[in-house]
């Protein structure tokens, strides 16, 4: 018997209940919420990691890491990092007339080839990118760091010498054949950060924004060769302060400049997406960063894995049309920031993050629908609470319905699985737990009308119906 009932466990199918009350998941596949976009993943503080392998004639090793990262996990954005590297002093006084050095954008090599080879492996990646910190001549804290509670931000009467410095990076990536699609002029501008940054109060930020926004326009008529990217804005900590205290001057000031409202997700009060979505009037809604920071000492990161799901089904149900995980590749370290930990130059091990990550992306692509799923029973919880997390996505033409479910707790327990208006042909099921990897499991039953999967602590699943 103990070995029958470690079979079905393994196997993560059962016909029958295991416990006394499953946790109900059901799908409603006739109520659309939104658009799905797509998912995304930085290369931001570590890109000389991710190209190390390259740097010590390691090929062989550098290819199998790009492969890992871009042909093996389905995502649509790259999100880069613009440094401070690039205008040590001030070029001139012109900001019509860019006298860039090109040796000071040695930095760039890094994000041009992992953007190379990212799109050769997926040709329709678009890449988005923010600018940390200007250079620390024109921060009032002459260093590029945020200078903590001293809140260091731009010097007044530089906005279009930033604009200058930002269209810098847009022209240099162009001509090395990397279009840059998407922009956000600051990030966390509402923390006083440490880390190289810049403080902008919601005004600040709304009078900034407005000026580079022009700034760009006209460099776009000047020169129409380098795109002009569109703009993702606050960029702020938080999805609610976003909403409160950052958007309403940001629209009532330069509206027609914002074409996506975009923010991290590190303050998880309240029915936080939804406040965002009813604030951004219509503009798309993008969750631009997240990653679990601080220590995980559960095996392979698989507790900060299942906390990705709890944070994605939680945007996407609420009406985030993209999420991008923040970072691809950290050093070694016992936390959950990163999907890849790079050893520099020697190794590259995989985490339970990018298992799930991946598994997550499997199955869904840009111009699917999010659609109302509902937890009940004994493991159904609150908005950032433990419990079960679920997802449901349908394709364009309807006979596709791929439903994400998380059990984010340290309980293994069972999931009751059934949809509405949808008749299904077949069944299609994959789980990531602390023993399997994107694990294929049993098919079904033929017209089985619902499923029950037993989810392991942490353990994540996808189910795929197809008419």
């Amino acid at each position: 018997m103990i070995r029958v009932l470690s079979l079905i466990a393994l196997l993560g199918f059962t016909t029958r209940v295991l416990t006394a009350s499953p946790t109900l998941v059901t799908v409603d596949t006739g109520r659309v919420l939104q658009r799905f976009d797509g998912l995304g993943c930085g290369a931001i503080f570590f890109e000389g990691h991710i190209t190390s392998f390259a740097a010590r004639q390691k090929p062989e090793l550098q290819e199998s890491l790009y492969d890992a990262m871009f042909k093996d996990v389905r995502t649509d954005y790259l999100h880069l990092c613009i440094r401070h590297d690039h205008e040590p002093q001030n070029d001139n006084h012109d900001p019509w007339a860019p006298a860039f050095r090109e040796e000071n954008f040695a930095y760039c090599e890094h994000l041009v080839a992992i953007c190379e080879a990212a799109r050769k492996r997926q040709p329709q990646m678009r890449f988005y990118a923010t600018l940390y910190t200007p250079p620390a001549w024109m921060k009032t804290n002459n260093d590029v760091s945020g200078g903590g509670e001293a809140r260091g931000t731009l010097k007044p009467g530089l906005e279009l010498k930033l604009g200058e410095f930002i269209w810098a990076f847009l022209n240099h990536m162009h001509q090395r054949g990397i279009p840059i699609s998407y922009l956000s002029i600051a990030n966390e501008p509402d923390w006083p950060h440490t880390q190289p940054s810049y403080f902008l109060t919601p005004q600040q930020h709304a009078d900034l924004f407005a000026k580079v926004a022009a700034y760009l326009t006209e460099m776009a008529r000047r020169h129409p060769e380098v795109p002009r990217p569109k703009l993702v804005a606050p960029n702020v900590l938080s999805a609610i302060v976003a909403a409160e205290q950052y958007l309403p001057p940001l629209l009532g000031k330069v509206g027609a400049q914002l074409d996506i409202v975009g923010t991290h997700d590190y303050e998880r009060r309240g029915d936080r997406w939804k406040t965002l979505t009813q604030a951004a009037k219509g503009r798309p809604v993008w969750s631009t960063e997240w990653c679990v920071n601080g220590p995980d000492d559960s095996p392979e990161l698989i507790r900060s894995a299942a906390e990705y799901w709890l944070a994605m089904s939680e945007a996407f149900n609420s009406g985030a049309n993209v999420w991008m995980a923040y970072d691809w590749v950290y050093p070694p370290r016992q936390g959950g920031e990163a999907l890849i930990h790079v050893d520099w130059g020697n190794s590259w091990k995989l985490t339970k993050i990018y298992h799930g990550f991946r598994q997550f992306a499997s199955r869904l692509v840009p111009g699917m629908s999010v659609v109302q799923s509902t937890v009940t029973g004994p493991a159904a919880s609150g908005i950032s609470q433990p419990g079960v997390k679920a997802c449901a996505f349908r394709s364009q033409n309807g006979k596709r319905i791929v439903v994400n479910i998380a059990n984010v707790q340290e309980q293994a327990l069972d999931v009751q699985l059934s949809l509405r208006s949808f008749k299904t042909a077949s069944v299609k099921a994959w789980r990531t737990s602390g023993g399997e990897n994107i694990a294929a499991l049993p098919d079904p039953p033929a017209n089985s009308r619902s499923q029950t999967y037993v989810l392991p602590p942490r353990g994540m699943l996808t189910v795929e119906f197809c008419e």
